[in-house]
């Protein structure tokens, strides 16, 4: 027997014990309505059942999504994320699995903050290149843009090649 089943019994035993048993010499019999629109006694009625919230998935972005179908993918990116960042998070704005995976590698390769690098990419979207430019003034932008677009590809071409989608 289910709790809410006996909430429901005993709240329905409640109400009946409360309820007057004999005539109200006021109403002429039990049951009756009161005269003159005196009080009524009615019983409250039952609370509306909260709707449950639909369940939140682990990512909510599409290269999320699809980076966490391929298991050695996501284990590979996972090492690369920054510290105490979801996939998710890290993805977000991003246009596709290879721009996401090429920041990945090249914050990584030349210690670029991933965060800057992102917002350089996604919110004044920028080139990886040009990235790379504003942040490590001393870097080779265009060669290092092309290793970290290679490992992402190499990434990306394993994880399909070994069963991924």
């Amino acid at each position: 027997m289910s709790f809410k089943f006996v909430f429901l019994m005993a709240s329905a035993i409640t109400s009946l014990a409360a309820a007057p048993l004999s005539a109200d010499p006021q109403r002429g019999h039990a049951g009756a309505p009161p005269p003159h629109g005196g009080p009524k006694s009615v019983a409250p009625a039952p609370a509306p059942r909260p709707t449950p919230a639909p369940p939140r998935t682990a990512t909510s972005n599409p290269v999320a999504t699809k980076i966490s179908t391929m298991p050695q993918l996501n284990a590979k990116i996972a090492a690369l994320l920054p510290p105490n960042m979801t996939l998710d998070a890290a993805s977000a704005g991003f246009k596709n699995q290879g721009q996401f995976i090429a920041a990945l590698h090249v914050s990584r390769n030349l210690g670029i903050p991933f965060d800057a690098l992102k917002n350089n990419m996604t919110v004044r979207h920028m080139s990886l290149g040009q990235s790379i430019q504003d942040l490590s003034r001393g870097a080779d932008a265009p060669r290092e843009a092309k290793k970290g677009e290679a490992q992402a590809t190499v990434d990306l071409k394993t994880a399909k090649h070994r069963g991924g989608r």
